[in-house]
């Protein structure tokens, strides 16, 4: 694990979200950075109200060279993947580097060093400097965030560890970017999961940063691996027929070892596993029934969830562990239903629709993203927890299944074949926006699932 040290955090005053627009607040002190005393304050207003609208356009400066990076190759994968998380972000449009007036290696990089002039005339409302040291395998780098028409800065990290582990650095300072701008940590430090036929005919799981880099093949075997799902650690629940009986797997993808999990009532057809690994929900055929019951991580039954002669299945915790979502037939057509985990009566969530499934529950709690069919296709929905104001966020365009909520709660992965194929999507919850494909390739991707925060 890299060595991070915080340079500057700064909190905002506070923030106003509204359903199709941000309203950001300025931040109420900076703290001293390099022993620099500067303090500021304004109103940054982001509207992101949809497709079109105008993004606020932040320039990514290259790391300025304080020894050993003679080729620039820290600094290009920092930028490049710093970038890309800025865009999949979508509060932001870059700069494209060919507009930069300014040269990154014979300016400096923080207040009083470089001209924010030449940035204004680039039209930048923000700006990312910073500066690069490496020595043999080991790298620091130090990344400023600007406020270029107040001329201010409004944060900085500082991180040291091993070459490899930039890309990472990277992603903990897109996210503490977006903190600094919007008031929430963005989501980018974290890993997906999700089923592909990339490798073959078979179905493999897969996991990837939600940038696209470092792709791993969890599962290796000619047969079918499927509902994918994490706890706060990192491990991963998933299904599998490699003994041609199905039986659930609970796997560490860093030590590389995984347990099988079987029950003596009848088949695995799925599960779920708490956000602290203790618990999974699993879903057990019996004689033309289905039903949920609650093991220990052990796979060690401790109770019967439901207890219908019909299919209950897709379970889905709540990032506390006390509830639980899952898709049930007892009123004739599949709906969403929600319990708690001690037990107790089922609530049905979903009235609209007569094929709802997939439920996720967003990390607030407030909210279930579930599947639901119409017309042949399938769309990502949302609906409060107590069945309030369900909300179509894909309109038919493609068919689009199981949703996966990202640890801030603002985003939601998705597979789609709305470019033909089968990939996964991410889509941006407030505004309804689908802002870009986050897998590609010859093979058909689905079931994803969005980790916690890897540095939590």
């Amino acid at each position: 694990m890299p060595v991070f040290t915080e340079i500057l955090t700064a909190t905002p005053d506070g923030r106003v979200i509204m359903r199709r627009s941000f309203l950001l607040f300025p931040l109420a002190a900076l703290l001293m950075l390099l022993a620099t005393p500067f303090a500021a304050r304004a109103q940054i207003k982001m509207e992101i109200i949809g497709p079109g609208s105008r993004l606020s356009a932040i320039a990514v400066s290259p790391l300025k060279n304080l020894g050993g990076d003679d080729q620039h190759g820290v600094s290009r994968q920092f930028d490049s993947i710093l970038s890309r998380d800025l865009e999949l972000s979508g509060y932001f449009r870059l700069i494209s580097p060919k507009a930069f007036i300014e040269d990154a290696q014979a300016s400096g990089y923080d207040l009083g060093q470089f001209n924010f002039a030449d940035w204004r005339s680039i039209n930048a409302d923000f700006l990312v400097k910073g500066a690069v040291k490496v020595d043999g395998t080991q790298v620091q780098v130090t990344a400023l965030l600007f406020d270029v028409a107040q001329q201010r800065r409004m944060m900085g990290k500082s991180f040291t560890g091993q070459l490899s582990e930039v890309p990472k650095m990277a992603r903990r300072f897109a996210d503490a970017l977006l903190q600094a701008a919007t008031g929430v940590q963005g989501p980018f430090d974290s890993r997906l999961a999700f089923v592909s036929t990339r490798g073959g005919r078979f179905k493999e799981i897969y996991l990837q940063s939600i940038d696209g880099r470092g792709l791993f093949r969890l599962t290796d075997n000619p047969t079918i691996n499927l509902f994918p799902a994490f706890d706060r650690k990192g491990e991963v629940l998933y299904l599998s027929y490699k003994t041609m009986m199905p039986a659930l797997y609970l796997a560490n993808p860093a030590e590389r070892r995984e347990v099988r999990i079987e029950s003596k009532r009848g088949k695995m057809v799925g599960g779920a596993i708490s956000a602290d690994g203790q618990l999974i929900a699993a879903a057990i055929e019996h004689n033309g029934a289905t039903n949920l019951f609650l093991l220990d991580r052990d796979g060690h039954e401790l109770r019967e969830l439901t207890d219908t002669g019909g299919i209950n299945v897709n379970p889905a915790f709540s990032s506390d562990g006390r509830m639980l979502a899952f898709t049930s037939d007892r009123s004739g057509t599949p709906q969403i239903y929600l319990m708690t985990v001690g037990g107790g009566v089922p609530r049905r969530v979903t009235y609209k629709g007569n094929y709802n499934t997939t439920p996720s529950i967003s990390p607030d709690g407030k909210y279930i993203a579930y599947e639901s069919r119409d017309g042949g296709h399938f769309d990502i929905w949302i609906v409060g927890t107590d069945g309030s104001d369900p909300i179509n966020l894909t309109n038919g365009v493609g068919s689009n299944q199981y949703p996966a909520w990202s640890p801030d709660g603002r985003y939601i992965a998705f597979s789609s074949t709305r470019s033909g194929r089968s990939h996964i999507y991410l889509l941006q919850v407030a505004t309804e926006k689908v802002i870009s494909a986050l897998t590609e390739g010859n093979g058909n991707d689905s079931c994803p699932a969005w980790s916690w925060w890897l540095g939590e």
